[in-house]
């Protein structure tokens, strides 16, 4: 598909997504391709709540069964996930422990008409640094088990845990003790600092709290950049524009100080005009250029550069670590990481053979991360 039928084809999908009437022709695109496009935007269950219901529409019914089948199968999920998260933060908080949710499940259970319409694979919590043990001890307790990842204080600064429950429903936690795995973004915002203004999530229960509107709009906007190479999937941007048609004029301003204040405000202001070019958001020109007039002086604009590969992941990453001791420490934990997660990549046990053949393994992975950014795959 060409880069002008798949802005089209975006273009379609927000036009509906902002309650216009948009003609299956005018997608201008197969029917394969449309459904293609809808999941990789995480925009099934939005979509079909926008045409579902109408009479007037002239979306094929082959496509309109398929949003529907789609939908309600997400809809009995969230139902059991829903359920999970109420069940994991009543432990958390038996324990003592006050998490906070971030990014997708709490915007999907206070922004969205239904949950289930703001798809996501896994639900995201931030702990305080020593609450980390607690956190992981509860939750075993209760039945999930731990990813294999490459571990460190550095390199990784957040565990998964899953479990699947009787119905064959997969539920993931991502427990993060900084919000970034990347050192220029990992203390944008704390627990501390977001606790002071969490929020209720009044549908996920009495334990549940969640980032305040203005640092769940920050750290939306920051996300896409810090994480994922400035990918523009509609689902991010959407959420940027219903978490600032909720904001008051007030909460404009503090936010804008903020993302300076923190030296993201060029991001901030990707992310805010993003929202404002394919949801028409309430952002005027002088908010943007107000975030923007300071990236010169922001060392987080590099991540802005189109293009970026791992090598540039990773020089601003030892650069924001303080001292030549903790930069050394990130480099082994890239380059040496757990045994466990070596055998894990190769699919061998730690017994007997697999643990001679440790030094191998990193060798091997070594030449093949090596020759992957001299072909320019990594």
């Amino acid at each position: 598909m060409s880069s002008t039928a798949d802005s089209i084809l975006l273009e379609g999908c927000a036009a509906l997504l902002r309650c216009e009437d948009v003609s299956w022709n005018g997608l201008g695109a197969e029917p394969g391709t449309v459904l293609t496009t809808l999941t990789e935007h995480d925009l099934t269950g939005l979509i079909h709540q926008r045409i579902g219901k109408s009479t007037d529409t002239d979306w094929p019914q082959d496509i309109r069964r398929e949003l529907a089948r789609r939908s309600h199968a997400e809809t009995a999920t969230e139902l059991l996930r829903g359920r999970e998260i109420r069940a994991v933060l009543a432990a958390l908080a038996s324990d003592g422990m006050r998490p906070i949710l971030i990014k997708g499940t709490p915007l999907a259970y206070s922004l969205y008409d239904a949950p289930s319409a703001r798809l996501r694979c896994d639900t995201d919590l931030v702990v305080p640094r020593e609450h980390v043990g607690a956190v992981r001890r509860a939750l075993i307790g209760i039945g999930y088990r731990e990813r294999i990842q490459c571990e460190g204080e550095h390199v990784f600064r957040q565990f998964m845990l899953e479990k699947q429950d009787v119905f064959g429903v997969l539920h993931v936690f991502d427990v993060h003790w900084n919000i970034s795995t990347q050192s220029m973004f990992s203390n944008v915002l704390s627990y501390e600092e977001l606790w002071q203004e969490a929020v209720p999530v009044v549908a996920l229960g009495p334990h549940a709290r969640a980032a305040g509107p203005v640092h769940a709009l920050l750290l939306a906007c920051i996300h896409p950049v810090m994480h994922h190479g400035n990918a523009e999937r509609l689902i991010w941007i959407y959420d940027i524009h219903l978490l600032v048609a909720q904001l008051s004029p007030e909460d404009v301003r503090r936010f804008v100080g903020l993302a300076r204040a923190k030296r993201v405000g060029a991001i901030a202001a990707r992310g805010l005009g993003l929202a404002r070019a394919r949801f028409h958001a309430g952002i005027s020109d002088h908010t943007l250029a107000e975030l923007a007039r300071a990236a010169a002086n922001e060392p987080s604009a590099v991540y802005l550069q189109p293009g970026r590969r791992w090598f540039d992941e990773l020089t601003p990453n030892l650069s924001g670590l303080p001292g030549v001791g903790n930069r050394c420490a990130l480099l082994r934990e890239v380059l040496f990481p757990n045994r466990h997660y070596m055998w894990n990549c190769y699919g061998l046990t730690g017994a007997g053979l697999a643990s001679v053949l440790l030094p191998v393994l990193y060798i091997h992975r070594a030449l093949r991360g090596a020759w992957r950014v001299v072909i320019g795959a990594k």
